[in-house]
């Protein structure tokens, strides 16, 4: 018998790229609701409740957006009959508008017109609805300005407004006036003094590949559709060209798009992509949760960029609504994934990240110790290795770690066992947690868990002692 040391130096991320043997011993096939910040395992964080008034319908929410006006913080959000908003302090939701048509699609888009800011909103149902915040909501543009069209995709570009997603011209791309003298952004209509200065519009490949997001960067605007995508570059009409990007993709919702500072970020059902200026790539990491995004549903993805991090909404084990929460830590590189709860809204504001949780209450994501009173279970496993050695039986020994916190679960997996045993955590972060193990295997992993939803953190990674025993030839 050969005694020998398995250590973990740092813990990442999930990996799902390669056979469990071959990744780092610090990354996981398989965790939920654990944090790899800095190095150490931690229970995450849960979210806490920041208003009150439940929404009357949260299943029927199709976008959450979050507005400053007049110093108070709005949300606000679009379902198939209308807009609803809640102010901070508010007693209830309110009403904002009534759709005359159900809208099937959501998008909102803050601007000035003349002086005043707006909120406008698109459902690709009905004309534009936009709000002042103030008086009640009004129908944007009109007729005789062109710009009643039924758009359910909205972004600003260069001063003008553009949009698309008109279901009586799918490929069509509308854009506004320039503001400025008596002109606004209400106005589509093209001006007899100058091409430069009115609106217009173009069709974008054919009506059987519809326009189905568009996305501003710091020199063009991408406009993805069904099949396709297309950049617009140039600063006015006069010098619009548009060009198609020949790149391999998966074609993503215009809600699971992303920016963050001049990149576009989107994840699809075979990974995350983005483009970075001049084409789309797919992210050298995106096979690090190809297992589970085999298993998830992606057709009602909701994304957000806040702080360092990009988050993804995705509906998992048939669920008809966005039940588990992608994580991916720009910096480090790490995907994680965050269950046990439902999303119906995801807007990031002011370094916080907001959710619309399953009962209709906007929650602040990343606080507290729970999912707003409800546990959060949380596990980790570590690979399943042999050590490069086939031939040698290990047989496990003891377990050593540091950390703090409540009670950890550790089950420890060889030879087709599991030995199960709980441990409270050391009450000084100098202390050592040592904790006798059992069982023997050609290959082993261990599976840290919470109990009852308490938290835990281990800090410096963990050390295994076991015996190593080859076969007698």
């Amino acid at each position: 018998m050969a005694l020998q040391q398995y250590r973990i130096p740092e813990f990442l991320g999930i990996n799902q790229s390669a056979c469990e043997n071959n990744i780092h011993a610090g990354e996981s096939p398989d965790a939920r609701n654990m944090d790899t910040d800095g190095g150490r395992l931690a229970v995450a964080r849960g979210y806490v409740r920041h208003c009150a008034p439940a929404h009357p319908s949260p299943e029927s929410v199709l976008r959450l957006a979050v507005w400053h006006k007049d110093g108070v913080r709005r949300f606000v959000t679009a379902t198939a009959d209308g807009l609803q908003v809640l102010g901070e302090g508010a007693d209830a939701w309110q009403t904002l508008a009534a759709f005359a048509a159900p809208a099937v699609q959501a998008d909102f888009q803050t601007l000035k017109i003349a002086s005043t800011e707006y909120l406008l909103m698109a459902g690709g149902a009905q004309q534009i609805v936009k709000w002042d915040g103030a008086s009640a909501a009004a129908a944007f543009g009109s007729a005789e300005q062109l710009s009643d069209a039924p758009v359910g995709l909205l972004e600003l570009y260069y001063g003008r407004l553009f949009a698309a997603g008109d279901p009586n011209h799918p490929c069509r791309l509308y854009w506004s006036c320039a503001p400025g003298d008596e002109r606004t952004v209400e106005d589509w209509s093209q001006s007899a003094a100058s091409e430069n200065v009115g609106g217009g519009h173009v069709e974008v490949g054919t009506d059987s590949d519809p326009i189905t997001g568009l996305f501003a960067l710091s020199n063009q605007l991408l406009i993805f559709k069904r099949d396709s995508l297309y950049r617009l570059l140039g600063d006015r009409p006069g010098n619009y060209r548009i060009y198609p990007v020949n790149a391999s993709m998966a074609q993503p919702v215009h809600t699971a798009c992303v920016r963050v500072g001049d990149v576009l970020y989107f994840l699809t059902e075979t990974g995350m992509y983005y483009f970075d200026g001049q084409t789309v790539r797919r992210a050298a990491d995106a096979d690090k949760i190809k297992a589970f995004l085999a298993d998830a549903d992606l057709s009602d993805c909701r994304g957000a960029a806040c702080r360092d991090r990009l988050y993804f909404a995705v509906k998992t084990g048939g669920s008809a609504v966005n039940n588990a929460l992608v994580t991916y830590d720009l910096p480090r590189g790490t995907y994680m994934v965050r269950d046990g709860f439902t999303i119906h809204g995801l807007q990031a504001d002011g370094g916080v990240l907001f959710l619309l949780a399953g009962d209709g209450r906007v929650c602040r994501f990343d606080e507290g110790d729970s999912y707003d009173g409800a546990e959060i279970r949380a596990y980790w496993r570590t690979p399943m290795t042999d050590l490069g050695g086939k031939i040698a039986v290990k047989q496990l020994r003891e377990l050593y770690l540091r950390g703090s916190g409540g009670v950890i679960a550790v089950e420890a997996i060889s030879g087709g066992a599991t030995v199960f045993f709980d441990r409270l955590m050391p009450a000084s972060p100098a202390d050592v947690l040592e904790a006798p193990l059992s069982g023997d295997g050609r290959a082993f992993c261990l599976r840290l868990s919470n109990e009852n939803g308490a938290r835990f953190t281990v800090d410096g990674g963990v050390e295994l002692l076991l015996d190593a025993k080859r076969r007698v030839l």
